[in-house]
């Protein structure tokens, strides 16, 4: 019997709301254990480095920067979630794309203008 999951919109939204909160468990938990998080600076696989590099966007963005977060777009297709967002002066555009089963990511790709927090996936 298949338990109910959550949808990708509400995965994707939970991962956001959690960032906002500077919640990384809850950042985290999100993922798949086998989730490929795809970045600048390389391919992450697995919830280890992904919270590693969560750990170290969210310890270095400068003030103000949650504050100044302006979601432009966001698009859901059965598995697929995708959002446009940017966070001025920081960040001139930036899009994650999303496939969600189960209620759990397995894979996302991130990319940002200019490519602030390469470091952060190392």
């Amino acid at each position: 019997m298949k338990t109910h999951s959550r949808s990708t919109e509400a995965t994707v939204t939970h991962h956001l709301e959690a960032f906002f909160r500077k919640d990384l468990d809850g950042v985290v938990e999100d993922y798949a254990d086998e989730a490929v998080f795809i970045a600048p600076g390389g391919p992450l696989l697995g919830r280890a480095a992904i919270r590693k590099f969560f750990t170290a966007f969210i310890e270095t963005m400068p003030a103000g920067f949650l504050e100044a977060f302006a979601m432009r777009e966001q698009r859901f297709a059965g598995e697929l979630g995708y959002i446009v967002w940017d966070v001025a002066p920081w960040v001139r555009f930036a899009t994650d794309t999303f496939v969600v089963r189960d209620g759990k990511i397995v894979l996302q790709t991130f990319a940002a203008d200019p490519p602030t927090w390469t470091a952060a996936s190392k």
